[in-house]
């Protein structure tokens, strides 16, 4: 391998280890209804997540952690960086974690904020 290709690998590997797989972490059969109040919504790449503390069900009393995609593939949708506010009451289907802790995967997922669901468009192909 020449130096080019080297120093390439080096610098692209910890971007490559710090990415991880839905499918090997989220379980896409299942889906669960997180509800309770936002405390925090993050807006970054290369995944959106918004931190909810959990009024009821197994979860309650926890933060629970809804990772979302990108900032791009949400504004495609409808969403925009201002739409989640903490201290909204919201409500969201997610897939869980496959390992039971307080995070889920939600793509393209049902979601009511202060009583109002959550419209999300379709991206064009």
């Amino acid at each position: 391998m020449s130096a080019w290709g080297v120093a390439i690998a080096l610098v692209a590997a910890p971007v490559a280890s710090a990415h991880h797989s839905a499918a090997a972490t989220y379980a896409a059969d299942e889906t669960i209804v997180i509800k309770g109040t936002v405390i925090q919504f993050k807006w970054t790449n290369p995944h959106c997540h918004v931190y909810i503390q959990v009024d009821r069900g197994p979860f309650k009393g926890r933060t629970y952690t809804v990772e979302l995609g990108s900032p791009g593939a949400l504004s495609n949708e409808g969403m925009t960086r201002t739409l989640v506010q903490p201290g909204d009451a919201i409500e969201m289907m997610v897939h869980p974690s496959r390992s039971g802790a307080a995070v889920g995967l939600c793509r393209q997922c049902a979601m009511t904020i202060n009583g109002t669901p959550m419209k999300r468009r379709t991206p064009a192909p």
